[in-house]
């Protein structure tokens, strides 16, 4: 494995976990944390695609199968979210940051929570895209098992956190969970599940 791509995998890891402290708000409630933490993720996603050029770039040139639409699609849509986040992280930054001088609207909250929700298992379903390869190699009995399972799993922790509220419902942040391990354990069996997902999609290469 070249150094490139060891740095691509640390940089996606600390996006993964920057990301899990900053949904694990109600836990941790440090805003300017949250607000130094919040953009360090928009940083570390501009990296991800400043490490990534040949996306963009490959964008209108070759055969759209239905891979390449699926991955471009969310890709897109993922890139949407982020920046969703990113404006109204900066409606919001007179309440965290003494520099800014804008004050929150009444829709700037409630499009954060929104965009956080829907870019959260976008993000999942993403990574359960590019680990399809990998999780392909495994025979098939252990493979449908394991996103049968991680389906579940992922539905388990959306219905038991009412996570599922603040897809359709911009309301207020607040979850179910008791404590932060519990919350963090229901954000992780969510990204399992979004993987398990994202293995339906698409050809499975068989193991040897």
């Amino acid at each position: 494995m070249g150094i490139k791509k060891k740095i691509k995998i640390f940089i996606d890891v600390l996006m993964f976990a920057d990301f899990l402290f900053l949904m694990s708000h109600e836990f941790t409630r440090d805003l300017y944390a949250h607000g130094c933490l919040g953009i360090a993720l928009f940083f570390l996603f501009l990296v991800h695609h400043f490490l990534n050029p040949g996306f963009f770039r490959s964008l209108p040139k070759g055969h759209f199968n239905r891979q390449r639409i699926l991955l471009c699609t969310t890709d897109l849509l993922l890139l949407l979210l982020m920046l969703l986040m990113a404006f109204s992280s900066v409606m919001m930054s007179g309440s965290i940051f003494e520099f800014s001088s804008i004050q929150m609207t009444s829709w700037s909250r409630p499009l954060h929570t929104f965009s956080c929700s829907w870019g959260f298992l976008v993000m999942g379903f993403h990574l359960g895209i590019h680990l399809k390869r990998t999780l392909g190699k495994l025979p098939a009995i252990p493979y449908i098992s394991l996103v049968i399972f991680s389906m579940g799993l992922g539905l388990s922790c959306a219905i038991h956190s009412e996570f599922y509220v603040y897809l359709f419902q911009m309301n207020m942040w607040k979850r179910s969970a008791t404590n932060l391990f519990q919350c963090v354990g229901e954000l992780l069996g969510m990204t399992a599940g979004m993987i398990g997902v994202a293995s339906l999609f698409g050809k499975r290469k068989k193991a040897p």
